[in-house]
């Protein structure tokens, strides 16, 4: 389930955008749970770091949406936020909260889905698997959270996290479908990159953790689409 906090003080305005948010729920076959707030004081005064998704109207009366996100920041570093406003103007103030996007007023659907699309996507992304393993005194588990990347050798995975690194009988295709959907994408037919730890490209090559992975030709164009989709960008 998604959840997503939308803050207008226009109540035609909060009941369009959970029309819309319901509508895409159906579409995308999404469960979405909507809370609405008529005011960036009122979201404030009970917030609580359970959203996914905040679309935060800017102009509003006493606390604006630029000052609601700001103090939404102070606890929430990781909350996606799209303004929503009739001001393109002041849209660009987003990259003082690291805003992901904003949609223009009055609401268009297509537009909306478009970019709500691109939300969900990087919020199931960020979500976790526990990886559980085999060892020779028992068993270790690890979260996909803390996996900078996996590396197919033969018959064997070796899972490069953060507290080390892990080795288990198995294949590339069979890791790959059950990470499914998180933030991973093949650079080349050896690694399986965790797109969450990705440093910088240059040329060939994927930075990770301090390490250089080759990005092979067939996979580049997209390996660079799916990383330019992970951070909200788009791929050159």
């Amino acid at each position: 389930m998604i959840k997503i906090a939308i803050v207008d003080d226009e109540q035609q305005e909060r009941d369009t955008l959970k029309g819309f948010f319901g509508q895409l729920s159906k579409e995308l076959h999404e469960e979405m749970d909507m809370k609405l707030f008529s005011s960036g004081e009122q979201f404030l005064s009970c917030y609580e770091k359970e959203y996914d998704l905040i679309c935060l109207d800017i102009d509003m009366e006493g606390r604006d949406g630029i000052e609601t996100a700001k103090e939404i920041r102070k606890a929430d570093g990781d909350v996606l936020i799209i303004f929503i406003t009739n001001m393109a103007q002041m849209a660009i103030r987003g990259y003082e909260v690291h805003a992901l996007d904003f949609i223009l007023k009055p609401v268009n659907y297509y537009s909306f889905a478009m970019k709500i699309q691109t939300a969900v996507t990087m919020i199931n992304s960020q979500k976790s698997r526990n990886i559980v393993l085999p060892t020779a005194n028992g068993m270790i588990r690890f979260s996909t959270n803390s996996l900078y990347y996996a590396e197919v050798d033969g018959h064997y995975i070796f899972y490069h996290t953060a507290s080390g690194t892990y080795k288990q009988k198995a294949s590339m295709k069979e890791l790959e479908e059950r990470l499914d959907t998180l933030s991973f994408k093949r650079c080349n037919n050896c690694y399986l990159v965790n797109l969450k730890y990705v440093d910088g490209v240059e040329k060939d090559e994927v930075r990770i953790n301090g390490e250089s992975l080759k990005i092979s030709r067939p996979r580049k164009k997209e390996f660079m689409q799916a990383l330019a989709n992970y951070m909200g960008g788009i791929a050159l």
